[in-house]
């Protein structure tokens, strides 16, 4: 009777010292010729990224400073960018770990790279829609923005999914506000709609 499976012969030790060697000299090499390379726009990209931070703290004080709470398992940063799992200002389900995800400063320095590799400088107008479901990607869009001193004409939604700006007291609207009275941004959306499926 013929086997019926095939099964490869034994690997030989000689084979599986040269396998170690050699990676153990690839890890060598690599650790020992390191080179850093800046990226490009990259000030640009560190000056967006700390102005979201900075954002993100002043709505982080004005959360406190309403007496809402700020769930720490939730937002593990303390952002206060995370809102609740529901409310009378929730428009749709929303998932808690995307919002977790968006709560970065990088994102601004990302939103910098997507806006300069279509070109955009210094007084072009840009056209932006933001909703209160994904507050921290707002902030990110608002600070890449106001470092590249482009134009924006934004466009808002007022309520928010589950975990986003859905807290009463502290929509995307009044973060907004707040942002522009304390001088971190100089741009507001020039309209908004109530959100939701509606």
């Amino acid at each position: 009777m013929k086997k019926i499976y095939w099964r490869p012969r034994a690997v030989s030790k000689t084979a599986l010292l040269l396998i170690a060697v050699l990676a153990i000299c690839g890890q060598l090499i690599v650790e020992n010729w390191r080179f850093n390379q800046k990226q490009d726009w990259f000030e640009e990209k560190h000056r967006a990224a700390e102005m979201m931070r900075e954002g993100m703290e002043l709505i982080r004080e004005e959360r406190f400073r309403l007496g809402v709470d700020i769930d720490r398992e939730k937002d593990p940063m303390e952002s206060g960018m995370v809102g609740l799992p529901m409310s009378p200002v929730t428009s749709i389900s929303g998932a808690l770990e995307a919002k977790q995800t968006s709560v970065n400063p990088n994102f601004a320095a990302v939103v910098v790279e997507m806006l300069k590799d279509v070109d955009i400088k210094k007084g072009d107008t840009v056209a932006v829609g933001v909703s209160g479901s994904f507050p921290a990607l707002n902030l990110a869009v608002y600070c890449a923005l106001e470092t590249l001193g482009a134009k924006p004409i934004i466009i808002a939604s007022a309520a928010a999914s589950q975990w986003g700006a859905n807290v009463p007291e502290l929509m995307w609207l009044d973060m907004e506000r707040l942002l522009k009275d304390r001088g971190l941004i100089s741009n507001r959306a020039i309209a908004a709609s109530i959100g939701g499926y509606e």
